[in-house]
């Protein structure tokens, strides 16, 4: 290849993926594979290492990798970066309003529609970024609004950032204004794994964010799955734009990432009702909010209302209610979980977070709690995380507070004063004595006979995705067991209707909640003419016996099995007696489990006390037998296969089609189940293991005189 052809080749790779990277990482509307995108980009790296003169800017491999950093230089915003001033409510929304509207009277522009654009206000961190000429140069964070600080490295390793706009017609220079942000569920991960490598958790997402655009080291920033979303148009030239729904359109058509959700409204009343609308979808989003932003759309208002201070009149943010407050922490006690896990957990002075007045906060588990330092009595930080669980930050060790006895110390005097608190030795449930297992963080009651843990699991067991036995939730659990009718799942499918509900001595006796009506038959005699309540859980009991397999595995509550695994397994052993009988080294090899998994499974199933749950479910006619499909008789018929690597004719789909077409059964790991892999160009470990383990291996050829059988004959399938 000529280096004018490696120019052309380069060029067009840049433009490929850039466009492939705005699909998958700004629209989720990928159009290729991993596989091939990974191709195409390690095409890419290897043309600019053999001509380094060919590596741009705006190249996708200078997303990750850059050299570590000395220090952070200072950057002048094109543009200042304003604050907003608050509305805690609707009252100040409305009068924010007025205000304007008297400001755009006297200056003689009443007349002009005034229009709102309401957009989510995220709680991360704000950066500008700026563009020259299309390609990204700058990026730096917020500061004093003035001068911040250029972090345009660790910008450039977030895939939601366009490295150059996507336009034909790029101004000159254009300044996007956007905020970095934590997922959720990627911070729940982060977290998980920080625990396991024996680092501290972070406390929120908001801190994590700021602290991973700050790292001197872009490959720190990298390994940190941030996001951004683009929210507006800062300074900018040979962009003209009449108000800030067009800008944001053209931020969307350039490539950057904008939440679909803005919305733009006629009148503060819409306003209002938009920002009351983010506030109670709040909850079920993925990224930390702490309330909505309120823009006038027309810029010509906007330039006429003008700033006060650091603040723009044409912009406020509509507060949310607290997501944190401090409040006291009055106890620590314990639950008792299905599986013996002891769960600690926060009792505390009521306080109103959130929307919400809470009492009870998770505390996750005993190292957990000794990381914090968070002791019984101590001031902490409550915190809805995702506005939804309570949970407890830390110790407020700063300031003054009272004591026991009413008098006033200082906060982290009043801290190192109070003991320590540790997990129980034995079990509050039952008297056990606790374990705690080496490598692991959870304290455990190892007696499967205590009380708290058969409740448990006899909730999970009757839990939507489980059993979803209607009609027995969480309080109607408890009742039950301690009316001594329940003392293990399989018990629930001994319940009749006088359990509930009967006639003695002239007299309806139900248990709360489960009253019924009596009259007099024809003979004189009473008799119990309705039990709704009772009848209708019964009902619920008789159709769970149906369930699939797989629920009634999940239901049974075996430790690191969910509804993914309990499907897994279903699939590769349809049938509980495959189940018992299988070791935990074959049930390694389905996919998804692997060894932790297959031990508990193990486990589980070889307790004696399980056994006999499961045999008296399957007594009560609870389905332990998976119905799968007929398969196709043919000359495979009974036969496992694996497919790897590349055949000379048949691709892997073809491949499946065939063998499935002649009755056999292709699965994707290689186990002592299998009968055969089939082997082909670039085979790599499934090949191997086979060996290992003694499979027969063919190639393609050995595949089609086994599809052909006796009679020599592939049938009548075509292959196009």
């Amino acid at each position: 290849m000529s280096e004018a052809e490696a120019a052309a080749r380069a060029a067009g790779l840049r433009e490929t993926i850039n466009r492939h990277a705005h699909l998958y990482y700004v629209l989720d509307r990928p159009e290729i594979d991993d596989a091939v995108y990974d191709a195409l980009y390690r095409e890419l790296q290897t043309l600019e290492q053999e001509y380094p003169e060919l590596r741009t800017p705006d190249s996708p491999t200078q997303r990750v990798g850059a050299a570590p950093l000395e220090g952070f230089t200072q950057v002048r915003h094109l543009e200042p970066m304003l604050s907003l001033a608050n509305a805690r409510g609707e009252d100040e929304l409305l009068a924010w309003d007025q205000r304007n509207r008297r400001l755009l009277e006297a200056r003689e522009l009443d007349d002009v529609p005034l229009r709102y654009v309401v957009e989510p206000k995220i709680d991360g961190l704000a950066i500008s970024l700026t563009y020259r000429d299309g390609v990204f140069s700058v990026g730096a964070t917020r500061g004093d609004g003035e001068v911040g600080e250029e972090v345009t490295a660790n910008l450039r390793t977030i895939g939601s950032v366009p490295l150059r706009l996507l336009t034909s017609d790029p101004p000159p220079v254009v300044e996007v204004r956007g905020e970095v942000y934590l997922p959720l569920a990627a911070f729940a991960r982060l977290n998980e794994q920080r625990v396991a490598d024996g680092l501290p958790a972070f406390v929120n997402p908001r801190n994590s964010a700021a602290g991973s655009i700050r790292q001197l080291d872009p490959r720190l920033a990298a390994a940190r799955p941030l996001d951004v979303w683009c929210y507006a148009v800062g300074y900018s030239e040979g962009l003209d734009l009449p108000d800030h729904h067009s800008a944001l359109e053209w931020l969307r058509a350039a490539g950057f990432r904008v939440n679909p959700q803005i919305v733009t409204v006629d009148g503060i009343e819409q306003a209002a009702a938009a920002c009351r609308a983010w506030e109670e979808r709040r909850g079920d989003l993925d990224y930390d909010i702490d309330g909505a932003v309120v823009k006038v759309d027309s810029f010509v208002l906007q330039r006429a209302l003008g700033s006060v201070a650091h603040d723009p009149r044409w912009a406020i943010a509509f507060k949310f209610a607290p997501t944190t407050v401090t409040t006291r922490l009055h106890s620590i006690e314990v639950n008792v979980g299905r599986t013996g896990v002891l769960t600690p957990f926060a009792v505390l002075e009521p306080a109103f977070v959130g929307g919400v007045t809470v009492e009870r906060a998770t505390l996750h588990n005993e190292d957990d709690i000794r990381r914090k330092d968070i002791r019984p009595g101590d001031d902490v930080i409550l915190q809805r995380a995702g506005d939804v669980i309570p949970q407890v930050v830390g110790p407020v060790t700063t300031g003054e507070t009272n004591d026991a006895d009413g008098q006033l110390v200082g906060r982290e005097e009043r801290h190192v004063a109070l003991p320590e608190w540790t997990m129980p030795r034995v079990c509050p449930a039952c008297g056990s004595e606790t374990v705690r297992e080496t490598g692991e963080v959870a304290v455990r009651c190892p007696n499967r006979s205590c009380p708290a843990q058969l409740v448990e699991s006899i909730k999970h067991f009757v839990s939507k995705g489980a059993m979803d036995i209607e009609g027995i939730g969480e309080e109607t659990v408890v009742l039950l067991h301690e009316q001594g009718l329940i003392g293990n799942v399989a018990d629930l499918y001994g319940l009749e209707r006088e359990h509930f509900v009967r006639l003695e001595a002239g007299k309806v006796v139900a248990l709360p909640g489960f009253g019924g009506k009596m009259r007099k038959g024809e003979d004189g005699a009473l008799e119990l003419v309705e039990a709704k309540r009772a009848d209708k859980v019964l009902a619920a009991i008789e159709a769970s016996r149906e369930r699939p397999f797989a629920n009634v595995l999940f239901a049974l509550g075996v430790r690191h099995v969910g509804s993914v695994t309990a499907q897994a397994l279903v699939e590769q052993y349809p049938s509980m007696d495959l189940l018992l009988a299988a070791g935990a080294a074959d049930l390694a090899e389905v996919p998804g489990v692997g060894p932790v998994v297959a031990e508990a499974v193990e486990q589980f199933l070889g307790d004696e006390h399980n056994r006999e749950t499961i045999e008296k479910l399957r007594a009560a006619g609870v389905r332990l037998v998976e119905e799968t499909p007929a398969r196709r008789e043919g000359s495979l018929t009974g036969s496992t296969l694996v497919l790897t690597g590349k055949l000379p004719t048949l691709t892997r789909g073809q491949a499946q089609v065939l063998i499935e077409a002649a009755g056999g059964k292709v699965t994707s790991s290689v186990s002592r189940a299998t009968d055969y892999v089939v082997a082909g160009e670039d085979a790599g470990s499934k090949l191997d293991k086979a060996n290992a383990l003694g499979v027969t291996v063919i190639d393609e050829a050995g595949l089609r005189s086994l599809v052909a059988g006796p009679e020599g004959q592939e049938g009548q399938l075509r292959l196009t």
